[in-house]
């Protein structure tokens, strides 16, 4: 009960100060000179989504899918987890339910080809499972991608990671030949100075994005107004558009030197905290920054390339 009256009593004092201190950091941070706009809705027609759980992709990506619809864009989602892991009222059988239902509807929403789930528990996703990796062979072959969304490496959840790490080792199967990988953000900031790609969102398109959160109504313990914020915020690195949803755009070569590179450092998600509502969201660009930090430097080496349109 105290804890209650304690969050309430501090809301709208940490709403404005999440306002003040995000317009800073976008405003004020080192950014990467060569940022590429809208650039994956001009890499082809066959679009795979990895999502970790039913709603990563919606964080990460929702404008950009609204855009692929727009488009014509035959778009196919991979969902890792059955979402058990949630915070819920309901069984663990209920909430799993509840969330592949969410997912569907998203499925009609966006027009979505072809929705996987892979029904892994959540929290345990083993990106070295010979099972999952030859699901995720199955289904490059059949989906024949261009390009392919997939969570940036580092993040604050260890299921985001391991799906990335997934891909990769899918991938090497496959003969390691990828061009159009985008790594999206979830729920652990990344620094502008690694963004490479950019999409960029008109009221129109951000006000369709705010209303896809509606449809997961089991994660009642989401606060996906700190979300919103950020996507606004993050218009502040190019000065254009209502909103911006931003990536780490790499080919398998590139993705696959980030991941080792992180193995070798024994990169641990928990050095991070991961957003999930504007209490938290100052704890998730402060905590870690020090190895956020250090890890993006040498990201950026990996990745670091000319922009192909502005």
């Amino acid at each position: 009960m105290i804890k209650r009256i304690i969050k309430i009593l501090l809301k709208y004092p940490i709403i404005l100060f999440n306002k003040i201190y995000t317009y800073y950091y976008y405003k004020n941070s080192s950014k990467n000179d060569n940022i590429d706009v809208d650039d994956m809705f001009k890499r082809g027609k066959n679009v795979l989504v990895f999502s970790p759980h039913v709603d990563d992709e919606t964080i990460g990506l929702g404008g950009a899918l609204l855009k692929h619809k727009d488009n014509s864009d035959e778009v196919s989602v991979v969902y890792i987890t059955d979402g058990r892991g949630s915070t819920s009222e309901f069984s663990e059988d209920r909430t799993i339910e509840l969330r592949r239902k969410e997912g569907e509807e998203l499925k009609k929403v966006l027009n979505i080809k072809e929705m996987y789930f892979l029904n892994e528990e959540d929290g345990q996703v083993d990106s070295n499972k010979i099972e999952l990796i030859n699901e995720i062979c199955e289904i490059l072959n059949s989906v024949k991608p261009d390009i392919i969304y997939t969570p940036f490496l580092i993040d604050g959840h260890r299921d985001h990671v391991e799906t990335t790490k997934l891909l990769i080792n899918a991938l090497s199967k496959e003969g390691g030949n990828f061009e159009n990988i985008y790594m999206y953000e979830v729920n652990c900031p990344i620094m502008p100075e690694i963004i490479n790609s950019m999409n960029i969102m008109e009221d129109d398109i951000f006000k369709k994005k705010e209303k896809l959160f509606s449809i997961f109504k089991s994660q009642w313990a989401m606060g996906f107004d700190a979300f919103i914020l950020l996507n606004r915020r993050k218009k502040l690195i190019l000065d254009k558009g209502a909103a911006a949803e931003v990536f780490v755009k790499g080919n398998y070569e590139e993705v696959k030197k980030i991941k080792e590179f992180l193995e070798t450092e024994k990169f641990d998600c928990n050095n991070f905290r991961q957003l999930s509502s504007e209490y938290n969201l100052f704890l998730s660009f402060r905590k870690g920054k020090a190895y956020k930090k250090k890890y993006s430097h040498v990201v950026n080496e990996f990745i670091e390339r000319k922009a192909v349109s502005q």
